[in-house]
């Protein structure tokens, strides 16, 4: 049986540095039902990082699928499972920092119409 272990780094240091920063260890604490969810979600967004063009991922995801991107995109699956792995451990950490999108006030404006007209009258 192969196994392996990926180091997933970033273009300007390493991908685990948010981990590194934080004195207390926190993937030990992790419940295993908890990590299979957060996988399932790495595998989520990884398919939609890979299949939709419309869709922008916020930085965390995208970030991190570029630098594993040839893990993920290996032949052996052993690769590719410790690279899932590893991004859904590092997503425990993940703090959001991209701000919601702005809606222009025309896509406001319409959403107020659209209410309007549906609820019969002006409000």
């Amino acid at each position: 049986m192969f196994t392996g272990t990926v180091t997933l780094r970033w273009s300007a240091g390493n991908l685990n540095r948010l981990s590194d920063d934080i004195s207390s260890p926190i993937h030990d604490d992790l419940d295993v039902l908890e990590m299979e969810e957060r996988e399932k979600v790495v595998n989520h967004m990884w398919d939609v990082y890979t299949n939709s063009r419309r869709i922008r991922l916020p930085r965390f995801w995208q970030e991190a699928f570029e630098a594993a991107y040839e893990e993920l995109t290996s032949d052996v699956p052993g690769v590719r499972e410790a690279a899932i792995t590893e991004i859904a451990k590092m997503s425990v950490r993940y703090v959001d920092f991209d701000p919601p999108p702005v809606i222009s006030t025309s896509v406001r404006e319409l959403s107020k119409g659209l209410k309007r007209s549906l609820n019969g009258g002006p409000e």
